[in-house]
Order: C-alpha cells, then sequence, then structure tokens
C-alpha cells in the first residue's frame, strides 16, 4: 500500500477525486481514505499545515496503517529559486529543516530520499511528459511572506522550494523504515509575497474575522490574495494529475 499525504482540504480533494475511493481512514483525528489507483492499494491522508500537526497526523497514521510500503508526501510549495513557475513539480532529493524551525532539539536536519525511488519517480514523470525540478525541498515552521526571504532562504540552503510538512513527516517514516518520495507543485513564484499568510487555520480553512479584520487594515491585499487562490488552483490540479500519473507508472519492489 502507499501513503499518500497532503495537508489541507485544497490538497486533499483534487486527489480524491482521482482515487477509486472504497471507504473512510477511520482514523480519529485523520481525514482521509482508503482505495485504488488503477490497481494499485492507496490510502490518503491530510495532515493538517505545520511541522507540529503534520508530525502528529503521521504518528497516527503510521501508529494505524501497518502494511505502508511506501510514503508519497505531496501538496503544493512556494519557490526559492527564480525558473520554477506556477504548477511546476518539484521533485525533491534531500528535505532540510533550518535553524529555529525543529521540534525538538532546534537544529538544522536533512534526510536525503531513499536514491532508488528518486530514481523510479523521476522516471516516472518523465515517462508522463511531465516538465519537473529536481533539488533540495525545505521545510519550514512559519511561512516564507515576502520575496526577500524566499530568496535568502534559498540562498542559504540549497533549497529550491519551501513547505511546511514535507521533511518532518520524512522523519517519521524514516524512523519506522518506510521509503518516501516527496513531489509537490509550486504556488507562488519566488519574487511574490505570500499575501494572505496566517490567515488559515491548521486544517487550511480560513478564518472569517481575522481575515476580514486583516483586509480592513491592509485592502491592497485583495489582489495578491486573489492570485493565491488562483495559483492555488492551478497548482493542486496538477499536483493531483501528476500523482495518479506517476502512480499509474510505477510498480514497486517486492
Amino acid at each position: 500500500m502507499i501513503l499518500i499525504f497532503c495537508a489541507f482540504g485544497a490538497e486533499f480533494e483534487p486527489l480524491r477525486a482521482r482515487i477509486d475511493v472504497e471507504q473512510a481512514l477511520g482514523i480519529e483525528g485523520l481525514k482521509g481514505c482508503y482505495g485504488r489507483i488503477g490497481t494499485t492499494r492507496i490510502a490518503l491522508a491530510a495532515s493538517g499545515i505545520g511541522m507540529r500537526r503534520a508530525q502528529a497526523s503521521a504518528r497516527r497514521a503510521f501508529d494505524a496503517i501497518r502494511d505502508v510500503e511506501l510514503v508519497i508526501l505531496t501538496g503544493v510549495a512556494g519557490a526559492l529559486a527564480g525558473n520554477l513557475e506556477i504548477g511546476e513539480v518539484v521533485m525533491a532529493d534531500r528535505l532540510m529543516t533550518r535553524d529555529g524551525d525543529g521540534e525538538v532539539d532546534q537544529r538544522a536536519r536533512t534526510i536525503e530520499v531513499p536514491r532508488d525511488y528518486f530514481e523510479m519517480y523521476a522516471t516516472a514523470l518523465d515517462a508522463a511528459g511531465i516538465r519537473h525540478a529536481r533539488g533540495g525541498l525545505l521545510t519550514v515552521k512559519y511561512p516564507l511572506v515576502t520575496g526577500a526571504e524566499k530568496r535568502l532562504a534559498g540562498a542559504h540552503t540549497g533549497a529550491i522550494a519551501v513547505d511546511m510538512e514535507t521533511a518532518v513527516i520524512a522523519f517519521e517514516a524514516a524512523a519506522r523504515g518506510i521509503p518516501f518520495v516527496a513531489m509537490r507543485t509550486i504556488m507562488d513564484k519566488v519574487e511574490h509575497d505570500l499575501a494572505g499568510a496566517g490567515l488559515a487555520d491548521e486544517n487550511g480553512k480560513v478564518r472569517p474575522l481575522k481575515a476580514a479584520a486583516t483586509l480592513v487594515r491592509n485592502p491592497a491585499m485583495v489582489g495578491g490574495i486573489i492570485r493565491l487562490v488562483r495559483n492555488l488552483r492551478q497548482a493542486t490540479q496538477a499536483m493531483a494529475v501528476t500523482i495518479e500519473a506517476v502512480t499509474r507508472r510505477v510498480e514497486l519492489p517486492d
């Protein structure tokens, strides 16, 4: 079985639409389902947004689902490199956190994606004709809101994209001896400020009162939020197409 993690509803629903759903995941506090993509058995789970929530969700899922052969970590990401376009796939070869972003020891950590699985899925992307970039993916505790923050993070870490969940779930998988791959799609380019960061809760739901108060104080954000919503739709659809395409092309080793 392949266990697929995404973070929140806008990522979850396009993926679920491409799975032949058989039943709900049935794990308390965790949104998800079991089903198939082609002949491959799938468990799909929404981790929630952020490192702490993702780590807790991963532990809950791994404790409950015993026959996981591979974990696919997916969702949307922000670009840290200038050549990445909206909806482009990032195939991570390594995952990292920064100093100050760790859940326990606060040290920067890096984990390599298992090479054979990386090559297997990169080959599947090529076979499907899906354009993608290969490089490091940075997981942070707080959103990188401005273009300047993103450029600085990319320069300091060598990562080409950023998210808030992937690395901590990968560390949990590795601790249990479960291989993993990470494929995310770009939602905001490196020069884009992340309008509306912090308006959503851990499940990706916008807090209406906070959003209204923020827009009253900063009416110029409206244009940025409209762009963000449009880009999110494009990125999540590209993500779902990607996951279905590679899953149908990859046969896991025995």
